[in-house]
């Protein structure tokens, strides 16, 4: 009976805890002038929206099959349909994590819902077109299966990882190795059932047997070495940790990893540490350090394609959630009961306002959307006016924007003969290469164009074939919009 009760009181802690993160986000997205993620949430929509009609982006690796194929019926109601599903996604990742908690019998598993939702990645990218949430999701849901040792429906969902986004495949290892220690080995083999079955479709489909590293973006720009990546400092997601995890999940995590690592005299010892301890030291802890060792190299080599981008730590908050818990559960133990209740008030006083701060979220009060538009926006505008205004609106309309995709309703997938536009890596900048159609208009901005096509400046004015137009430049040069039209015939 004081167990139930027990449970009751903490499901109604984890559930007040998920309607307040409900309302925030919802205030967040009524205050949103953009999606969190930019151009790439943009993008990751228009493949969800597209891919009934163009059945092969299910299986296009940059779009990430698995969020293409669950996000698409989403996106037939527009990029608020994938705000819906992944704010349910959060919603339910921090649901799961509260149950993880609960049946690994840590001490206030409420706690586990909170510290993911308001940890400042997850606050502030939640409202996007991101493939994290979903990720974050199937990841809790995996560690729920674990811990209730349904081994092998979790390794038959963690086989898709790598699908959901690439960096899937670090955790799929970790579960590997989960496995290996735990003697599954039926399970372990349910690993490769995900994997070797898109693995064998793409190929088939592509024509190409080696389609799963050919056609990976990530394995592509470390093999092609198109884009100036950059790189930087090894520790810089650890410098970064108010935007990522916050401060006090930043310490708990830390304190955490500090007395798991404290188990391996249990190993020495031969002794068997709880359930708790084994399940952490063994699954979250590996899967939580392998993410962020594996892109803190990625950056600092600037290798496979990455940008030092913050967000892909979404994926990861599930596992810090479990690992502050871990930390908190410790705490607790000590049984002093002024000790309890200081590390719950203290915990939501620092994380709730630091979700925001870190997440650089104004307050809801604040008169500020939560999140600003493209700065280059007013640009665009004024160079779609004029290319109304002077009749070029039926042209084929060539740029580096999905947003604008978006905005104007144009299929970026339909055939070459019927498509009204194209992205500007398309343009061929090969002496007689060009095949872009007589009379097309280019719309070239200084930020997106320069970066990810890429087409400089002195790129397009190379292009005798096309003739600039207009000029709108923005205070910061970064935004700067030109209009070209190719006026010369294609050979």
């Amino acid at each position: 009976m004081k167990l139930a009760r027990r449970n009751i009181k903490n499901s109604a802690a984890a559930a007040a805890t998920l309607l307040v993160a409900l309302i925030l986000q919802l205030l967040f997205w009524f205050k949103a002038a953009w999606p969190a993620g930019g151009q790439d949430s943009w993008n990751h929509y228009l493949f969800a929206r597209f891919a009934p009609k163009h059945p092969e982006l299910y299986l296009d690796q940059w779009g990430k099959p698995v969020f293409t194929l669950v996000a698409s019926p989403f996106a037939q109601f527009g990029i608020a349909g994938i705000y819906i599903l992944n704010l349910a996604c959060t919603l339910g990742a921090a649901w799961l994590l509260y149950l993880t908690a609960r049946r690994l019998n840590f001490r206030l598993p409420w706690l586990a819902s909170f510290f993911f939702l308001f940890q400042p990645i997850v606050f502030g990218n939640t409202i996007s077109g991101l493939t994290e949430p979903l990720t974050a999701f199937a990841l809790s849901l995996s560690l729920y299966l674990f811990s209730a040792q349904r081994f092998t429906a979790a390794a038959v969902l963690v086989s898709f990882f790598p699908f959901f986004r690439s960096e899937g495949i670090i955790l799929w290892v970790a579960a590997l190795l989960f496995l290996g220690i735990r003697t599954r080995w039926k399970s372990m083999l349910w690993l490769f059932f995900g994997l070797v079955l898109i693995a064998v479709v793409g190929a088939v489909v592509s024509g190409d047997y080696s389609w799963i590293l050919t056609h990976n973006p990530y394995f592509r720009a470390e093999v092609e070495q198109r884009f100036a990546i950059g790189h930087g400092d090894f520790f810089h997601y650890l410098h970064s940790q108010r935007q990522i995890w916050g401060i006090w999940i930043t310490f708990l995590s830390g304190l955490a990893l500090a007395l798991l690592a404290a188990h391996i005299v249990y190993l020495f010892r031969n002794k068997t540490p709880e359930e708790k301890s084994r399940f952490c030291f063994w699954l979250v802890a590996p899967m939580f350090l392998g993410f962020f060792l594996a892109h803190s190299w990625m950056w600092y080599k600037g290798a496979f394609g990455s940008h030092g981008l913050l967000r892909v730590f979404v994926l990861a908050a599930p596992l810090a959630a479990l690992l502050a818990q871990y930390a908190i559960d410790k705490l607790v133990s000590l049984d002093i009961k002024w000790v309890k209740r200081l590390l719950v008030i203290a915990g939501i006083g620092v994380m709730l306002p630091g979700a925001y701060q870190g997440s650089e979220t104004p307050f809801p009060w604040k008169n500020k959307p939560s999140v600003a538009a493209f700065p280059g926006e007013p640009q665009i505008d004024l160079a779609l006016d004029y290319i109304k205004q002077h009749g070029l609106q039926s042209k084929v309309l060539v740029h580096q924007l999905p947003w604008l995709n978006a905005k104007l309703a144009i299929d970026p997938w339909a055939k070459p003969e019927d498509a009204a536009t194209f992205y500007a890596w398309s343009i061929d900048k090969r002496p007689g290469k060009d095949w872009m159609p007589d009379s097309t208009v280019v719309l070239w901005d200084n930020f997106h164009a320069r970066r990810d096509a890429p087409m400089t400046l002195g790129d397009i004015k190379q292009l005798t074939q096309y003739s600039e137009l207009a000029y709108f430049p923005a205070s910061d040069t970064n935004y700067d919009v030109r209009v070209f039209l190719k006026t010369e015939k294609k050979p």
